[in-house]
């Protein structure tokens, strides 16, 4: 530095020292204070409350979470102190998402943020949770709700699913669409599908409740189809954790977008089948055609796992109706498979 510089520096030394200041221990606490705010940015915390709460979350759901932050948070706030974030400057945020169309995932985001800044004033990383401030019926656009196409008249479906049946693409992705069909789970149970969940002595598939949107364990009773399509796929992929692994890497699953891919590829739009859509169209045809397998409504609610109970009870009454949605699954197949 120059010597003026230098003389500068002594004499703001000097009048520091005639004021009471020590400036070694004030450089000691700016460092400590840096410290504090690079530990307390937005991005550190989030990433701190997600890892306290990954446990009860699961792996289809945590890495939504992950997908907000890196691709729509991060970048404008991410490195911010949050308690110095204000109410109007995530509000901007929000509204940037909601603007783009994706009006949901503004939603979503906004809920994500709240958890975080209860994390952190529990914490005592802030003083006060801003999210708490906003009423989301003004900050954000009207959604309607949009219910997943589905084909459900027989020489539509029969034509889809001989369509599946000669897929020329991945084995793999082929097996798993014929599977969706019969099991009507939802995508992400079909894409984190593990080997270890089957049990094919009793002849049922066993989700873990941390799989499951209403955190209860779920049944999957597993007719002759879906077993002869696992005993197709165990020499492929039966050696490792996933039924339906990435191409790239066995300790991954096949990504979000595969199965919709392989649809495209079918030559069917987003707008007549997705992924989703094996769901409703099986809670159609099965509804409709009651008088014709003679199981009741609860018996396919069940199957769905639509039905919304408490903790308790779900932990006990996820084989409620088993023995009925075991003649219901066979009966889907074989309906299935006089029209295919």
């Amino acid at each position: 530095i120059t010597l003026q510089t230098a003389r500068q520096r002594r004499d703001e030394m000097r009048s520091k020292v005639a004021n009471g200041i020590n400036p070694a221990i004030e450089r000691q606490q700016a460092k400590v204070e840096e410290k504090i705010k690079l530990e307390n940015t937005f991005e550190q915390v989030s990433k701190d409350w997600l890892k306290n709460v990954s446990k009860g979350l699961s792996e289809h759901y945590r890495i939504g979470i992950e997908g907000y932050f890196k691709n729509h948070i991060y970048q404008y706030i991410g490195n911010r102190p949050i308690n110095e974030i204000t109410r109007l400057e995530l509000l901007e945020v929000i509204k940037i998402i909601d603007q783009k169309g994706y009006a949901e995932t503004a939603r979503r985001a906004l809920n994500v943020c709240g958890s975080v800044w209860k994390y952190a004033v529990t914490m005592g990383k802030t003083e006060h949770n801003i999210v708490a401030d906003i009423d989301k019926k003004y900050a954000l656009s009207k959604t309607v709700k949009q219910h997943y196409p589905v084909i459900t008249e027989p020489k539509e479906l029969g034509a889809l699913l001989r369509g599946i049946d000669g897929y020329h693409g991945s084995l793999i992705v082929r097996q798993a669409l014929r599977l969706a069909v019969l099991v009507f789970v939802r995508p992400a149970n079909i894409r984190f599908a593990e080997w270890r969940e089957f049990d094919f002595e009793n002849k049922v598939w066993r989700i873990p409740a941390d799989k499951m949107k209403m955190k209860a364990p779920h049944i999957v009773p597993l007719c002759k189809q879906a077993l002869e399509i696992l005993e197709e796929l165990k020499p492929l992929t039966g050696s490792g954790k996933y039924l339906f692994p990435s191409p790239n890497t066995t300790l991954k699953p096949i990504c979000e977008n595969t199965l919709n891919q392989a649809l495209r590829r079918l030559g069917y739009t987003k707008e007549e089948i997705v992924s989703h859509s094996f769901r409703g169209i099986a809670s159609t045809i099965l509804h409709e055609n009651i008088s014709k397998h003679g199981f009741h409504s609860d018996v396919i609610e069940r199957q769905l796992a639509h039905a919304e109970r408490n903790g308790v009870k779900a932990a006990y009454n996820h084989a409620e109706y088993l023995e009925e949605r075991t003649r219901l699954m066979q009966w889907w197949a074989d309906w299935l498979a006089i029209i295919a």
